[in-house]
């Protein structure tokens, strides 16, 4: 979990809004009708300071300064960290331990959602995030951070990254970064220690405050290890599909959303107007935002890479920066405002394991999204 580890007020901090964009409802059903009066003052209520787009891209840098272990440094008694044939223990080098395997390691607050950092410059304060579970340094071959960043748009003064209490890093930043997610890579070779490792982001040096938001937090690490570390507890057998429908999932603001049992094969979707005759449950008394997430909870995933697949309805007037689908901690937008209605979309491939949130998160804009299933096929 993200802690803050010291307090106070954040003056000088840039401030954000979430936006409350409106949008027209589907045409030619009482979805559309109902909607079709109240988002005439859509664009004056829209601001852009929170819009989530994701960036494909992922950025890559290696963190050099000093935190770099210089060849031949002691890291415990009798064990050092250099190349091929370094000593480990008395008696055993690197050329006994078993082939390098890659793993990725997870904060404790991994899938937990963004934590976000609002001080002025000069602010003690920090995001930390706590990944457990690295073997002793000799045993780690390579160390890679990856983490998301929202609104990292300040090169050089966004902030810091402190890797368990080593030097600062500047925090990747870019000027295309405003107001959007972007995966980071980060080199950390030499800088992990066996156990719980800390991850701090602090503060920057720009003048107007900082301001950015961090999640899914992880070390990418290969590793001379039989296997990863937490394998061993992962369920046995072949993975098999699974596939999960909308009146299973679990909801936030449940009252923002109209769940639709009478249409098909029915779907979800986040709304404000008067609508309250196609919510099957009956709990749809919206707040005006539009804004919530449904939740599908994957247990007991075997270990594989699988196809994510999502069924939803287009309409034209669904959320225009497409509908944020969150899968074990990473976002992708998937476009539905067409007028293609019921379609499949896939939202990719990706390894997973034990249990797995996929999260339509419709919190980001107040724009209607929607669903029917989420599906995982394995390949």
């Amino acid at each position: 979990m993200a802690l803050l580890v010291a307090c106070g007020a954040p003056p000088g901090g840039r401030e954000t809004t979430d936006p409350m964009g409106l949008a027209t409802s589907d045409p030619g059903s009482s979805e559309a009708s109902s909607d079709a009066t109240s988002d005439s003052s859509a664009d004056t209520d829209a601001t852009s300071d929170s819009s989530a787009s994701t960036d494909s891209g992922v950025s890559s840098t290696r963190a050099t300064d000093d935190a770099t272990s210089d060849p031949g440094t002691t890291t415990e008694p009798g064990t050092t960290t250099t190349g091929p044939g370094t000593t480990t223990d008395p008696g055993t080098t690197t050329d006994d331990l078993p082939p390098a395997i890659p793993c990725e390691l997870r904060s404790t607050s991994y899938g937990a959602g963004m934590q976000e950092l609002m001080v002025a410059k000069g602010s003690p304060e920090q995001l930390v995030f706590t990944i457990p579970g690295l073997p002793a340094p000799a045993l780690v071959a390579s160390a890679t951070l990856r983490f998301t960043s929202y609104d990292a748009d300040h090169p050089g003064e966004e902030g810091v990254i402190v890797v368990n209490g080593g030097p600062p890093i500047d925090l990747p930043a870019d000027v295309a970064w405003e107001n959007a997610q972007h995966l980071t890579e980060l080199e950390i070779d030499g800088q992990t220690i066996a156990g719980d490792n800390t991850i701090a982001f602090g503060a920057g040096s720009f003048s107007g405050g900082t301001f950015y938001r961090i999640g899914a937090v992880a070390i990418a690490a290969e590793l001379h290890v039989d296997a990863c570390p937490g394998d061993e507890d992962l369920p046995d057998g072949p993975p098999v599909p699974v596939q999960i429908g909308f009146e299973d999932a679990t909801y936030t603001k449940r009252h923002n959303w109209v769940l639709r049992c009478d249409f098909q094969d029915g779907y979800a979707f986040t709304a404000k107007g008067d609508q309250a005759g196609l919510d099957c449950g009956d709990l749809y008394a919206p707040d005006g935002t539009r804004t919530g997430k449904a939740i599908f909870t994957f247990e007991d995933l075997p270990k594989a890479t699988y196809r994510v697949s999502i069924k939803s309805r287009h309409t034209t007037n669904r959320n225009p920066k497409g509908a944020l689908f969150v899968v074990d901690g990473e976002g992708k937008r998937i476009p539905q405002n067409d007028d293609k209605d019921f379609v499949v979309d896939v939202w990719g491939d990706k390894e997973l394991a034990g249990t797995v949130d996929v999260v339509l998160d419709s919190a980001m804009e107040g724009e209607s999204d929607s669903v029917t299933w989420v599906r995982l096929e394995p390949l």
